[in-house]
Order: C-alpha cells, then structure tokens, then sequence
C-alpha cells in the first residue's frame, strides 16, 4: 500500500511539474513578441491564466459547473468557434499612432488555413477579396474590422470607426518598423501576470477575474487633477444605494468651454467658484408630480394642447458642491441653467425630473427633493476620491428592467482613488457579485448566455 502511494504521489507530482513547465514556457514563447515601433498603447490578455483561474474554481466547485451545463437546454454561443488560429499564452493588441485611436490591431499565427477562412466567411460573414503575392484582405461592410492574411498568419483591427487600413494591416503582416516588447516603453505589460493589462505611456491599468470579485487598478499621472494633501468627506446615509465624493481642484485649460445643451459654461469662470469638493448621493427612491402634455381635438375638431398631472417614481439622489455658492448660482443663473425665480434647473439641461437648488454660501446643493440636506460632519481619509454602488438596494429601487436585467448578478461596486508618489495616482476597484465562490468570467458569460 505504501508503495502505491508513493508511486501516486510521484505520478501527481510529475504532472504537476509537467503542467507547470508547459505553461511557463508557453508564457516564456508568448512574451517573445515584437510590436510596432509606433504603437501608443498595448493590451495584454492573458489567456492561460484565465484558464488556469477557470480550471481551479471548477476543481474545487464541480457541482455548479456540471449542474449549470446540463441546465443548458440551448447550444451554447461560445461554442464550436473553430477559428484556426494558434492561441498562445498571451494575445496582444495595440493602437497606433496616426490611425484610428479606438483601432486595435493585432498579429496572429494560422493553425489551420482552410477552417481559418472558412471561419471568416460563414461565422463573422466578411467579404474575402484575393491580392497578389498571396496575400487576401476580408473587410466587414461597414470597414471597421479588417483582416488580412497569407497562408502562416494573419493581421487584424478592430475599430469603432471605418477607415482603409490595407497598409498598415500588410506592414503589420510583415513586421516592418517592428520593435520586440521588451525594449518598448510597455515592457510592465508583459511582465503582468493579470488578466488583463493596460500600458500607454502615462496608464499602466489592470484587470482580473477572481472568484466572486472582480478586480482593477490603474496607476497614471495626471496633468489635470490635483489632490487634496488631507482628504476628507462628507459622512453620508448609511442607507444610500450610491455614494460618490471628490476631494480635487483642477488644473484649467484657458478658454475652455462646455457646452451643455444649449448652454455654454466656462472652465476658468467655473474653477473661481470651486473649492475642492463635490460629492453625490443616490438617497432612495421618492415620487414627483410631472406635468404630462397630450393633444386631443375639440368639437371644432381643432388639436388641442391637455395638460395632466402624474405622480411617477424618481431616484432621490442629491449634488452637493463645495463653493462660493451665492457666486456659483449667480453665474449659472446667467448662463440659463437656473431659472432664479423658481431655483429649478431649466428642463431644457435636465430634462429627466425637476432639480431644485438650494445650499449656504458655502455649499451649492441640487437634488430631487426640497427636503434633501447636508449635515457638517466629515470624516478624514487617504482616498481623495470614492464611488461605491450597491447594487442589491440599487435593483430594488429601480424598475427598469433594461437596467436590472444586466446588473442582477452584481452584488456592489467600489473603486477608490489615492495619491502615490511622483505624482502619480493610483485607483483601485472591485465589483463584487451574487455568488462569491465562482468565478467572476464564468458568471458574466453564463449571464451573457441567459439574455
């Protein structure tokens, strides 16, 4: 018996080694890539530590997997995507100067070239067209993605806006103007072992899917936001579905202007009157009477104006805006965002509920409610800035099923903001959700499928 269990032992723990070196050297293979010498930012998925995340959370709870699959009645969409491609360890995507900035572009190796192209054609439905020296271009209708290949790799983009990119798909292809990572200006992306890493050069940003959680982070440098020395914020309800607060001023850009429907306000004229502090706060949920304007003909059978009273629920939520207040609402009241006689928000800003303004020479506050106010107490922190979401009395609250229908699996959201050395800042998230044993990716895609 001794033997045996030795014997198995050695057995495990050669597959373990076995494993481990595979992924390593996977890993190792992975980050030997080179990217464009102009690339301003690049986005490393990391694909076997997701896998390796996944295949963990599945060990150690194999009941909800395999009850959650043979629930599935439906083919699954993720299913028998066949793309023949090699996926290695860790896909790169990057921008490029002087193209697209929503562009990503990225280089493939093909596995498989017949079931690579027949991918494209009966799957994303794009339109192949053949070049000479063997290379073949295939285009979405709108141009936004396109992709071009030989028979040992393929080069693609994916953008939000249409443009011609047959050059740079084709330098890509070949690696002209290349540089390897690891002596580009994003070599702390290829050192992360995250799930998702992002670096361009002033954000180095982060994301993993943890059991339950979601995480993120992003570290940058900021030429705009300057923090408090000693934060600080106002003590909210402990009942609030959403808290937000800012302890910053801001660097203005002279002659800067927001428009604001058909409103314009001016940055330097708004940073006079700011004195480093706002906050929000989404309280409950409260009724308001709305004048509702139907038509309707008379005897005459002329169309005329019905003007109805309804009550309809709305998010109680409040601004509260650290200020010169008196000089703050004045200018506003100029700019016709507040009617001055009623100290309501003009509905042609806001058009959603009726704003009323209120506050002290000191705070500017805009809420839902007349009743709403702030109370004086503080409480210190190291975060100059934090928004929490809890998502549990948020649903309850709101009836929208467009809303809740996306956000049922989500328990509560928190992301805070501090001030690190040389000046960098350094936000930190999570989104917590429903269940806290599986994993995060899992449920988000098995949500995806239930839509």
């Amino acid at each position: 018996m001794k033997k045996f269990l030795k014997i198995t032992a050695v057995v495990i723990l050669s597959l373990l080694i076995f494993f481990v070196g595979t992924f390593k050297y996977r890993q190792y293979r992975a980050n030997q890539v080179s990217i464009p010498k102009d690339a301003s930012s690049v986005v490393k998925i990391s694909v076997d530590e997701i896998y390796k995340s996944l295949a963990a959370n599945m060990i150690s709870h194999p009941g909800y997997y395999f009850k959650s699959n043979t629930k599935t009645t439906t083919k699954s969409s993720f299913d028998d995507l066949d793309h023949g491609l090699k996926i290695p360890a860790s896909i790169y995507f990057y921008t490029i100067q002087n193209q697209p900035k929503t562009a990503l572009f990225s280089r493939f190796e093909i596995k498989d070239f017949t079931t690579f192209e027949n991918f494209l054609k009966s799957v994303l439905h794009l339109n192949i067209e053949k070049k000479a020296k063997g290379l073949s271009f295939a285009k979405s209708k709108l141009g936004n993605i396109a992709i071009c290949y030989n028979s040992k790799n393929a080069t693609m983009v994916f953008s939000s806006l249409s443009a011609d990119f047959d050059l740079i798909l084709s330098d890509i292809l070949t690696q002209k103007n290349f540089i390897e990572l690891n002596k580009s200006n994003f070599n702390l992306a290829k050192n992360s072992t995250d799930h998702l890493a992002f670096a361009d050069g002033e954000h180095f940003a982060t994301l993993k899917f943890d059991n339950g959680t979601i995480n993120f982070g992003d570290d940058f440098i900021s030429q705009r936001i300057v923090p408090m020395a000693k934060p600080h914020h106002r003590k909210f309800n402990s009942e609030s579905a959403i808290r937000f607060w800012l302890n910053a001023d801001f660097k203005t850009i002279p002659r800067q202007i927001f428009k604001l429907k058909n409103a314009s306000l001016e940055q330097d004229s708004l940073a006079k009157y700011y004195k480093g502090y706002i906050d929000f706060e989404w309280l409950n949920t409260i009724q308001q009477t709305d004048s509702i304007i139907t038509y309707d003909y008379n005897d005459d059978f002329e169309k005329v104006e019905k003007v109805s009273l309804q009550k309809k629920d709305i998010p109680n939520f409040l601004v509260n805006i650290s200020s010169d207040a008196i000089g703050l609402k004045n200018y506003l009241g100029r700019e016709n965002i507040i009617n001055m006689d009623s100290d309501v928000v003009n509905k042609t800003v806001f058009p959603l509920y009726k704003l009323f303004v209120d506050g002290d020479n000191k705070h500017l506050l805009v809420s839902t409610s007349k009743r709403n106010k702030v109370g004086g107490i503080t409480e210190s922190t190291n975060n100059f800035f934090a928004l929490s979401v809890d998502f549990l009395k948020l649903n309850k609250q709101i009836n929208q099923p467009l809303f809740t229908i996306y956000s049922k699996n989500l328990k509560f959201l928190e992301v805070k903001g501090r001030k690190i050395e040389n000046g960098k800042i350094k936000v930190n998230g999570k989104v917590e959700l429903i269940n806290k044993d599986i994993n995060s990716l899992y449920q988000l895609l098995k949500g995806l499928e239930s839509l």
